[in-house]
């Protein structure tokens, strides 16, 4: 009886850590879709065609994010160096997805600069192939001082980035801002 009682806790321990912990499924559905509408990577597109590619992918985004019912879903964050910020309230998720990588190598910041939520980030990536390989993850403690984290990805031409973050606080929350390069 003991056994069967100490395996139903570990049961429910597996299953209540798995319902939390943040993942990259959000983003790898929006990807999918990118990749149908994008259609193979080219490694020999030129920066000036790919940029206007990116304007028609986001075109493409706002379409299927107001007819696929992705509205609260992912957003796009694209890899110029500029800023997106948001806020993640308590116990909700953001998500981030790129347009497929130019670069080989990239560098994705996310500063946390108000707000003391503890927050989880995973980053993905998924290739063509539907391949999605997590990269990295982090998180942010429970604290008021704000806090930058880098991070260096690498072997990412031709991919999608993906960005996933989880307030895991109930009250506190959790304000950033994120950019790639």
């Amino acid at each position: 009886m003991k056994k069967i009682i100490l395996l139903l806790g570990i049961a429910l321990f597996t299953l209540s850590f798995q319902a939390t912990a943040q993942n990259c499924n959000q983003g790898v559905k929006l990807a999918e879709k990118t990749w149908e509408k994008w259609g193979p990577w080219k490694p020999n597109i030129q920066i000036v065609p790919f940029k206007a590619e990116v304007q028609k992918i986001k075109r493409v985004w706002n379409w299927i994010a107001a007819n696929g019912g992705a509205t609260i879903g992912p957003r796009l964050l694209e890899m110029d160096g500029g800023n997106e910020t948001g806020n993640i309230a308590g116990q909700t998720k953001s998500t981030f997805v790129t347009p497929p990588s130019f670069n080989n190598n990239v560098k994705l910041t996310i500063n946390k600069y108000d707000g003391k939520a503890k927050t989880g980030v995973t980053i993905c990536v998924q290739g063509r192939d539907g391949i999605t390989t997590q990269k990295a993850s982090y998180e942010f403690p429970n604290d008021k001082n704000g806090k930058t984290k880098v991070f260096n990805l690498k072997n990412v031409k031709g991919k999608i980035i993906i960005v996933a973050m989880k307030n895991k606080s109930v009250g506190n929350k959790f304000k950033y801002r994120i950019n790639a390069k």
